[in-house]
């Protein structure tokens, strides 16, 4: 039985990547190139690139060539950091985009979280981070204003939320309440990233609690979206 078509580039150009000849971080050819490199239909190219990525061969970016999958990296859940130390860790540059920020009145949501009135403000923040220059995650915080006044002074384009909360307003950071989901971006956040809408990306909601008077208090609520093309996410669980 005759090979498909599709099935011949796809093995070619796995061929390739784990010779080295595409290398990780890498552009493979576009869609021109590969017509007239192996004389076939512009469908049968892009089956054979949805078939590289449907096994994590890599990645496909918005308007962009497909590129050779980076070796993944692992993020612990078990503890808390900021989005700029576990980029840090991971020997990568940080970097960050405010989308917005400001203050205002809190949500039905974040009133629960945080334990607010409704007329009591938040800060918020909504930022993408950058791991190289390449998005990381897309995420947006709301602070208790009445613990951060004049927080809204700070250029979060250049430094920490978390770094701000702790040696600044000296509030030392605990623990965090995760709820995690599987999701698929909207337009404005694929947008964003600069993926497609088809990619899988994982929904992190929290409240983050800190030390203030002696006492542990809420003092931030975020939403944020991960890309989970270049980390992969570890949760140590012990039976009681």
């Amino acid at each position: 039985m005759a090979v498909p078509k599709y099935e011949m580039i796809k093995n070619d150009l796995i061929q390739k990547i784990k010779s080295g000849i595409y290398a990780p971080g890498e552009e493979l050819p576009s869609e021109t190139e590969m017509l007239e490199q192996y004389k076939v239909s512009r469908i049968t190219v892009r089956r054979a690139i949805d078939e590289l990525y449907l096994m994590d061969y890599i990645e496909k970016k918005q308007g962009k060539r497909a590129i050779v999958k980076l070796t993944t990296r692992t993020q612990n859940l078990n503890s808390i950091s900021s989005y700029t130390e576990e980029i840090l860790k991971h020997g990568m540059t940080p970097s960050r985009k405010i989308l917005s920020s400001g203050l205002r009145l809190p949500t039905s949501q974040e009133q629960k979280a945080l334990l607010l009135d409704k007329t009591e403000p938040v800060f918020f923040l909504e930022r993408i981070v950058y791991a190289d220059e390449t998005p990381f995650c897309y995420t947006i915080s709301s602070v208790v204003y009445k613990y951060f006044r004049d927080i809204e002074s700070y250029d979060f384009s250049s430094c920490s939320l978390y770094n701000v909360i702790e040696e600044d307003y000296q509030i030392k950071i605990t623990t965090s309440e995760l709820k995690l989901k599987a999701t698929l971006p909207n337009d404005q956040i694929a947008s964003y990233l600069h993926v497609d809408k088809s990619l899988p990306m994982l929904k992190y909601s929290a409240t983050t609690y800190g030390i203030l008077n002696n006492q542990e208090v809420p003092i931030e609520y975020f939403m944020t979206y991960y890309l989970t093309d270049l980390f992969e996410y570890t949760l140590i669980q012990k039976r009681s």
